[in-house]
């Protein structure tokens, strides 16, 4: 009986083995995890901001989420980064993880946002952990952007205490041709920023960096309503990108469960731009006449 070697691409679609070396809290419900990576792994060390990964716990299965740091944007090769938000069994799992603890990580997966246009001024539009995935968008264009090339970033959170990554926009704020705005929905005392919600801000973040595109992530009505007010402060559709959240269960375009409208998520996106999104009437949600 001859044994029969498996396909290459079922080797790669294997985890690779990390293990936890350092982790910290952002917010009361979510967490930074830095892994290493067992052995080094060129696709990882190579992802782009916007893509994900795969992470495994032994025992509690699998789930996506997006890259937070890349070397791209300044981080070590090796490493991956990982911003979580506590939701369920195996996000609980792994924040009950120690340092020094074993996971498994497949991928990267997906597209992500474009690598050219770093000397074009740009919006990043954020609402609550979306700024996550946008982090290394932003680091990687400030790194490579032509001196003078403005950038805004636009980050609401539902309230103060659920600023997340406080250290980069500490860092942002005080960049160069840098302008930072930020609002909550709910102040609390000892806020003295702004009250509102991140569309109300869109028009005046465009105007403040004359914004020649968008990169957007967040809640799927914030995007909705964010893509729209960029469109009508006369961003054009393609120039606006907005990463998708959905239940990615294989992040090979394989199981469906990503699936909206004649798109894979997962392999088609998670990134898509604004005139993509136009033609897939479930792109925010369920199925809304009103959409468009």
């Amino acid at each position: 009986m001859s044994v029969v070697a498996p396909p290459d691409d079922f080797a790669a679609a294997l985890p690779h083995p990390a293990r936890v070396v350092a982790m910290h809290d952002e917010a009361e419900d979510t967490r930074t995890f830095v892994l290493g990576l067992a052995t080094p792994v060129p696709a990882l060390d190579a992802a782009r901001p916007g893509q994900f990964v795969m992470l495994s716990l032994l025992g509690h299965g699998e789930a996506a989420f997006t890259l937070a740091h890349l070397p791209c944007a300044g981080a070590a090769p090796g490493t991956v980064t990982l911003t979580v938000r506590r939701v369920g069994a195996l996000t609980g799992a792994f924040f009950a993880c120690e340092v020094g603890a074993s996971v498994g990580v497949r991928g990267p997966f997906g597209r992500g946002f474009p690598q050219d246009g770093a000397d074009r001024p740009t919006l990043y539009v954020a609402g609550g952990c979306g700024l996550a995935p946008l982090r290394s968008a932003i680091d990687a264009q400030l790194r490579a952007r032509a001196a003078g090339t403005p950038v805004a970033i636009l980050y609401g959170a539902r309230t103060p205490g659920s600023r997340i990554l406080r250290a980069s926009l500490a860092g942002w704020r005080v960049q160069p041709d840098v302008a930072l705005f930020e609002t909550v929905e709910e102040a609390a005392p000892g806020w003295h920023g702004r009250t509102g919600v991140v569309t109300e801000l869109v028009a005046a973040a465009v105007a403040a960096v004359g914004a020649e595109r968008a990169a957007l992530c967040g809640p799927p009505g914030m995007l909705r309503s964010a893509a729209a007010a960029l469109a009508a402060a006369g961003l054009a559709p393609g120039a606006i990108h907005v990463a998708l959240e959905r239940y990615m269960k294989c992040g090979t375009g394989l199981c469906g469960h990503c699936y909206v409208n004649d798109r894979d998520v997962c392999s088609d996106g998670p990134v898509f731009s604004y005139g993509e999104l136009l033609a897939l009437p479930d792109a925010f949600g369920p199925a809304d006449s009103a959409f468009g």
